[in-house]
């Protein structure tokens, strides 16, 4: 037999077995070998939520988080009430969490600083009863790049409206 007619006929019974088994995983397993998946800034017991007023070149006085990362608000969510709850939204738009309704805000009135209950039982920080956000496209400190995305979320102020010059 040629070299050629021993290839085609090794060709064809590999072409011609029966599939390979199908391993299946557990739902366990396969959340295992995911990894971590992003979500919300996760909260430790006990921890604080810290917001100070920065300046924002492109936008003036903003609210910003312990890690100077710009804060915001959407138009879509009602008085203490979030709506940016699923992952599409949540991914894009963090909340920012604080445990036991705990917030340090120095040079921020206190009156208007509070927080709602997400249906996954978390605390979201309230400015002036606006539920307030990270961006995650902000990529430093500073950062307000989600100031007018779809014309709906917007940097905070400390008075909790829409930040602008």
């Amino acid at each position: 037999m040629s070299r050629f007619a021993v290839l085609a006929l090794l060709v064809c019974l590999g072409a011609c077995s029966s599939p390979p088994q199908e391993e299946t995983a557990s739902p366990a397993e396969l959340e295992a070998a995911a990894g971590p998946v992003a979500g919300p800034t996760q909260i430790l017991p006990g921890d604080i939520a810290k917001l100070q007023v920065e300046r924002s070149p492109a936008v003036g006085a903003v609210v910003a988080d312990r890690e100077h990362n710009t804060l915001y608000f959407t138009t879509q969510d009602g008085p203490s009430k979030s709506t940016c709850l699923e992952p599409e939204c949540t991914l894009v738009w963090p909340p920012l969490l604080a445990q036991g309704g705990k917030i340090e805000a120095p040079g921020l009135d206190q009156a208007l600083l509070g927080t709602t209950k997400r249906p996954d039982g978390l605390e979201q920080v309230t400015l002036a009863d606006k539920p307030v956000y990270r961006y995650v496209d902000d990529e430093q400190a500073g950062d307000t790049t989600g100031h007018g995305v779809d014309d709906k979320w917007f940097a905070i102020s400390p008075a909790g409206t829409k930040a602008a010059r």
